[in-house]
């Protein structure tokens, strides 16, 4: 065999060396790529879940102010500056009587 045939021989076992390679990276990156999409519904799921936990947490919580402001308003005891700190950081004044659409 002449050296032009061995050189070209050569390059394309080493061609096909390389091709190879990329074939196993592109499987294994297929592998991983599927494996983060399972990783990320699993945790969009909870990111849902949670959410609703925190929006069912607030309206109890908004409902509980309520009933506390109510309670305090009619046995005429004043709130303490705490509660009413946190009150006013949700944009609730106690102070004023509103409608039940009220934001806590």
């Amino acid at each position: 065999m002449d050296i032009k045939a061995r050189i070209c021989r050569r390059r394309v076992e080493i061609l096909v060396s390389k091709l190879r390679s990329q074939s196993y990276e592109i499987d294994r990156l297929e592998a991983e790529n599927s494996e983060l999409r399972q990783s990320n519904n699993v945790l969009q799921g909870e990111v849902g879940r949670l959410k609703r936990a925190q929006r069912t947490n607030v309206q109890d919580l908004a409902h509980v102010a309520a009933w506390l402001v109510s309670l305090t308003n009619a046995k005429g005891v004043a709130l303490d500056s705490t509660t009413l700190d946190i009150l006013n950081r949700r944009g609730w004044n106690p102070s004023k009587r509103r409608s039940s659409s009220s934001r806590l």
